[in-house]
């Protein structure tokens, strides 16, 4: 089955079908379950609402854990001995503060926070809102009744609500107040109190969140209170008997259940009600639910047509979702699919157009771009194949070359006729260094074998060219052991002298090789003193075109002329070691070239 028609199915089961059922069986039954089981109702909402302000005290715990072992706390308290009252302790006790209000601003409930050292110093920082806590010296809050129970509970939190303890945390307005001891985080040693106030908003926001509408002037809609163990009313969501006792409008105890929660019928403030109380689990704490039963008699008419009125708004949003937007986004989908199959056939040319601005375009375009860097990724593979066939076949033809090779054994034969015995024997020695690194079958090779037949080649060509240039090759004894790309130096130098030196009047060519370590990657330079390079010719090489001398001539003549040539080395580490390796050559006509090769340090393939 495609798409299209499973949306519908799903839409007409689990929502068109529910939605009729669920309206029937409320108007059936509504009034007589809301008049047999609206006690067990307001008991699961005053759950709900207690659960809530369970979750808003919880988190406000978890913050304040997280503020204890903070660095603002902790640093301000380990290091806050000031022994006299002069600009600068000011400066320090301020700048301290100032770090102290991150804390304001990791929830929105904090209002106040203090700091109180063991040596007495006082730190503080508040929002621009009211507060009610009064500052006290470190002395005074020690003689509080309140300072011995936080210190007995050792670093947990002791919460006061509002009016509990009006001497020290004030009334107006009502805020709940934390006070717990910091501990070293590092040796669990006490380093002061900290004392934090937070806003009742949210808690007020709760009550009013479950509050049921007023049916009629004359009847109240809920009330929810919160009093502590022993009946003193801390909120109320009506602000009416706040810092009063609730046994002055029930005149009764308050119905209790080990389970947590407890309903009664009962007068409160003459009126009957239903109360119903939730242990909070905080101080004692306990929520208070009071319910006219007038206005459930009531509310019984209003909630069958609310029910009524709210089925069929469902079902007609439901209707208008399915045609809009569900049926939308199943033909984009399946319009993304269909090109997807195509794609799939090998057709990158495929592209999905889609109008508007919700998901199903960032899904359009998201294919688009997919297939687009398919086809560029197959363009670069079927690039990178190309250049790597073509070096490979490069380093076939340098391995032997047929007119290097006929002009040392031309030398040697020179060497011959005026029985120079020794050079005889240094040639043919630097010769076959050549032949065997250069016909080795390891791909790599280490360092010093590079070094060594970069040394023969050279000194092959100093004998050809006798007077031409000079060399010196220094590397560093650490870098000889590690690995590298086989004919990297010989192509290089091959350069400085078929290029360099040609036609060089201005003295004795001097090339320069050094070989060291930065880092986790080695670097080889190669400098000489010769000619340097054109614009032109910098500029083909960095944007990975062959030169003139590379667009003609057999490729043996090639082989001879330009060794592997600049590009094809640079291609061969690019290809072997990866993007973030090769050469970078740095030249200026008349001042010589400077060469840097970069290679990762490695021991891999190494004999």
């Amino acid at each position: 089955m495609n798409l299209r028609p499973k949306l519908m199915v799903a839409f007409i089961f689990l929502i068109v079908i529910p939605m009729i059922l669920l309206g029937i069986v409320s108007f059936l039954n509504s009034e007589s379950l809301l008049e047999e089981k609206y006690s067990e109702q307001t008991e699961l909402t005053l759950k709900a609402v207690g659960g809530n302000i369970r979750y808003f005290f919880r988190e406000l715990d978890q913050l304040s854990d997280n503020s204890l072992s903070s660095a603002e706390v902790q640093d301000t308290l380990k290091y806050s001995t000031f022994s006299r009252d002069d600009a600068s302790t000011l400066i320090a006790i301020n700048q301290a503060e100032k770090e102290m209000t991150r804390i304001l601003f990791q929830h929105p409930a904090v209002s106040y926070v203090v700091l109180y050292a063991r040596d007495g110093t006082m730190f503080r920082a508040f929002r621009n809102d009211p507060t009610t806590f009064k500052p006290i010296a470190y002395e005074l809050l020690k003689e509080h009744k309140l300072y011995q129970e936080v210190m007995k509970l050792g670093g947990r939190p002791l919460w006061i609500g509002p009016h509990e303890q009006k001497e020290l945390t004030g009334v107006e307005p009502p805020l709940f107040t934390q006070m717990r001891v910091v501990k070293d985080v590092d040796s669990f040693n006490d380093l002061g109190i900290m004392i934090t106030q937070y806003k009742t908003e949210e808690v007020y926001s709760m009550l009013r969140t479950f509050l049921s509408p007023q049916v009629n002037e004359n009847v109240e809609e809920s009330q929810y209170v919160i009093v502590n163990s022993e009946g003193l009313i801390l909120l109320d969501s009506r602000h009416e008997s706040e810092g009063m006792s609730i046994e002055q409008f029930t005149g009764v105890p308050l119905p209790q259940d080990a389970e947590g929660y407890a309903s009664a019928r009962m007068t409160f403030k003459e009126e009957d009600s239903l109360v119903s109380s939730y242990n909070l689990d905080r101080n004692g704490w306990i929520l208070i639910s009071v319910k006219s039963w007038e206005s459930l008699t009531n509310e019984s008419t209003r909630f069958i047509q609310w029910i009524g009125a709210i089925t069929i708004m469902c079902l007609l949003s439901a209707i208008l979702f399915n045609v809009f937007f569900v049926s939308r986004v199943a033909r984009s989908i399946i319009k993304v699919v269909r090109k997807m199959r195509l794609v799939e056939q090998g057709l990158l040319d495929i592209r999905v157009t889609a109008h508007g601005k919700d998901e199903t375009v960032l899904l359009a375009n998201s294919f688009n771009s997919m297939v687009e860097r398919i086809g560029y990724l197959l363009s670069e593979v079927r690039q990178e194949q190309e250049r790597k066939q073509h070096a490979e076949m490069m380093l076939m033809q340098a391995q032997i070359k047929p007119h290097f090779l006929f002009n040392t054994l031309e030398s040697i034969n020179a060497l011959a006729a005026q029985n120079e015995g020794g050079k005889i024997m240094q040639m043919v020695r630097r010769l076959s260094n050549l032949l065997r690194t250069s016909m080795h079958q390891s791909e790599e090779i280490s360092v010093h074998q590079e070094i060594e037949h970069v040394r023969s080649y050279l000194e092959i060509q100093k004998y050809r060219f006798e007077d031409l240039f000079t060399y010196t090759i220094q590397a560093a004894e650490d870098t000889l052991d590690y690995s590298i790309l086989k004919l990297t130096l010989q192509p290089l130098v091959e350069n400085s002298i078929q290029h360099g030196f040609e036609g060089f009047e201005d003295g004795i060519g001097v090339i320069t090789i050094e070989v060291f370590s930065e880092g986790y990657q080695l670097v080889l330079l190669i400098e000489d003193n010769g000619t340097g390079m054109s614009a032109e010719t910098l500029r083909k090489f960095s944007a990975h075109q062959p030169d003139a001398m590379e667009r003609h001539g057999d490729a043996a003549e090639l082989g001879e002329r330009r060794g592997l040539g600049l590009r094809n080395v640079a291609d061969r580490l690019r290809i072997h070691y990866g993007s973030a390796y090769g050469l970078m050559i740095c030249s200026e006509e008349g001042y010589g070239t400077v060469i840097r090769c970069t290679i990762p340090k490695s021991r891999g393939g190494v004999e």
